[in-house]
């Protein structure tokens, strides 16, 4: 197996948190086999190697040879599921996370997201799960108020739109969390993250992840809008550091923005910075009409002092962590 973000992981795992709690434990993480599940399991790796013996069981649809603290399940989460064996904590981070997802299966968007999330909860209720939590995004925010968004904003969306299926369901989700806790005691905590990126073998349709293939291939960027949008960011290193905290440390019933340190750039300035990376430049080709799978949000700035309240900080900036990702993209292109 790949692991580009072993010594990354390590850094995570010797963060200051109560451990102790999954010592022994069984995870069951839904997207194991993505860029932040796959980091997530990594974590893991590191903390037994101290001796933690945590089991991680992952749900993908992609298929993936077992490891020896690893079991990994093919599995549609859409789908009813049968599990033999009680998980102690399930962390939810399957979605449909790329605008061109969203544009060419806006159904399976939601029925992913909902469906999703129903069924977990259900496998979190029938064992009695000790934690259950849901990865949710910066887009229940919708187009946002222009200024930092802190937890208790209510967002502002469009919802009769077939873009607006991945908000929605990500807001449902949410409320499928509330509802469980209240109607049947399962303890629920939510991370909604700010935009993410990172290394991924996989392709992504998202912004920076475009960016930097643009780049790393050696060609000029392009943009496709004006690139005055201010959006806040987080490093797939960050965003598991989040996860376990949130885990280990977070209220029941209560929802955690996720995000890196606002740098005060514009999506234009990121572009820019990463076209320097490969010495090229970037250029505009912005048409409204083709853009269906794009946020319509144009100022989307995370406050997470909630989380800074669990012991929280950033191990990374955007602009630092963008040339790491670049760098990791160039070495596998050799």
């Amino acid at each position: 197996m790949n692991r580009p973000y072993e010594k990354e992981a390590a850094r995570v795992a010797a963060l200051d948190l109560p451990w102790e709690k999954l010592r022994n434990k069984r995870i069951l993480v839904s997207g194991g086999t993505g860029l932040v599940g796959r980091f997530f399991i990594e974590v893991a790796r590191c903390r037994n190697l101290t001796g933690d013996g945590i089991e991680i069981v992952s749900l993908s649809r992609r298929a993936r040879e077992n490891e020896a603290d690893v079991t990994y399940l093919t599995h549609d989460i859409a789908q009813p599921l049968e599990l033999d064996f009680r998980p102690d904590y399930i962390v939810h981070l399957a979605s449909n996370t790329h605008p061109k997802q969203y544009a060419e299966d806006p159904v399976g968007t939601i029925t992913t997201n909902a469906f999703g999330c129903y069924n977990l909860l259900e496998t979190a209720r029938k064992w009695k799960s000790e934690r259950f939590l849901l990865a949710s995004s910066v887009e229940i925010y919708g187009e946002g108020n222009g200024t930092p968004m802190a937890e208790s904003f209510s967002g502002k969306i469009d919802c009769n739109t077939a873009r607006a299926g991945y908000n929605e369901s990500k807001r449902l989700s949410e409320s499928l969390c509330q509802s469980y806790r209240v109607q049947y005691g399962v303890d629920c905590a939510i991370a909604r993250f700010s935009r993410l990126f990172g290394y991924d073998e996989k392709a992504d349709t998202k912004a920076l992840a475009q960016f930097l293939a643009k780049a790393v291939a050696g060609e000029d960027i392009v943009l496709k809008s004006e690139g005055r949008q201010r959006f806040s960011y987080c490093y797939v290193a960050d965003a598991v550091a989040a996860l376990y905290t949130i885990l280990l440390k977070g209220k029941s019933g209560e929802a955690y923005n996720v995000s890196e340190e606002d740098e005060g750039l514009t999506l234009g300035d990121y572009a820019r910075l990463i076209a320097s990376f490969a010495g090229r430049k970037v250029v505009f080709d912005f048409d409204p009409e083709k853009n269906q799978g794009v946020s319509a949000a144009s100022y989307a700035v995370l406050n997470f002092d909630k989380l800074k309240s669990l012991g929280y900080r950033p191990l990374y900036t955007v602009s630092e962590a963008l040339r790491a990702t670049y760098l990791k993209y160039q070495h596998e292109s050799i």
